[in-house]
């Protein structure tokens, strides 16, 4: 039986991250295979894992939550046929942050998964500073932490002075059978997340919960040819932010070079990477402009001044 964690998290927590250092410490180490599901048909995560490590097995299954009923299929052929050609020795599934997991247990056990893969742990990865903001996201995000074996509180290092009464009490009021470890930069030991410790109720219980409704958050895909500066990309990024919960992706800028971009409720981080040959490529969580807005306000950027 091979184990199987499934790492949850609401949008921007750190769960790419938290997949990256366990790659990087562990995956000479181990046979991991990596299952990755996001909403949008892109796999900006997939690229951003395999340009940081690469001794583990990606699998992509993209345009809408794993624990959908119109993914079982082809999420139930996906694992017989990683367990039988890789034959991993643990398997973490990086659930979508729009994802509902209430559902999970079921599914392993419903679909004829239950002889293959020993659901280990579910990891709910909590971002202390924008915590409070999600609460009116519930139920899907309430959700995450209900079915938790493991809480993972990351980002503590930004974390405000009401982080205890605001973030961890909370936490433990909903589910105060989980372990709760709190961390930056996603930074968590493997041998902890093996071994803690099962919640006192049963995840059978949440299998009869009704999943939330997909949060009413809108989702454009941005694919660029055009280069900008910079100076230019940095301009469009402000300009979205106030009113973006998330943005991930790459640009190919003017100057040459390939910009990783996250940002979170406020906070960006532009770094030039390597090992990138792909187009520009923005997944953008936003609530004031379309699609069609969002594109013509980035062709706006391409002459800013360096």
């Amino acid at each position: 039986m091979i184990p199987f964690f499934i790492v949850t998290g609401w949008l921007g927590s750190g769960k790419t991250s938290l997949l990256k250092n366990l790659l990087y410490e562990y995956g000479s180490k181990k046979r991991i295979a990596v299952i990755q599901n996001e909403f949008a048909s892109s796999g900006i995560d997939g690229i951003d894992l395999k340009n940081s490590v690469n001794d583990f097995k990606l699998v992509e299954i993209n345009n809408g939550s794993v624990f959908c009923v119109c993914q079982l299929s082809n999420f139930t052929n996906l694992l017989e046929k990683l367990s039988v050609e890789y034959k991993p020795e643990v398997i973490f599934l990086e659930s979508s942050g729009l994802a509902d997991p209430v559902s999970v247990a079921q599914i392993l056990n419903a679909y004829g998964i239950k002889d293959k893969v020993i659901l280990q742990n579910i990891v709910t990865v909590i971002d202390a500073v924008n915590f409070p903001k999600t609460f009116k996201l519930m139920p899907r995000f309430k959700h995450q932490v209900l079915v938790a074996d493991k809480l993972i509180v990351n980002k503590t290092d930004l974390a405000d002075e009401n982080y205890e009464d605001n973030v961890l009490k909370v936490l433990k009021k909903w589910n105060p059978y989980a372990e709760i470890s709190e961390t930056t930069f996603g930074k968590i030991d493997f041998e902890d997340l093996m071994n803690c410790g099962k919640p006192l109720t049963s995840k059978e219980e949440f299998t009869t919960m009704k999943a939330g409704n997909k949060p009413d958050i809108g989702l454009s895909v941005l694919r660029m040819h055009d280069k900008p500066t910079k100076a230019g990309l940095k301009e469009f990024i402000e300009d979205i932010l106030p009113s973006s919960q998330r943005i991930k992706g790459f640009v190919n800028t003017a100057q040459g070079e390939t910009i990783a971009v996250q940002a979170t409720y406020g906070m960006y981080d532009l770094t030039p990477i390597e090992k990138y040959d792909g187009r520009s490529e923005l997944i953008i969580f936003n609530d004031e402009f379309s699609p069609g807005e969002l594109h013509k306000l980035f062709k706006s950027k391409i002459s800013v001044n360096v």
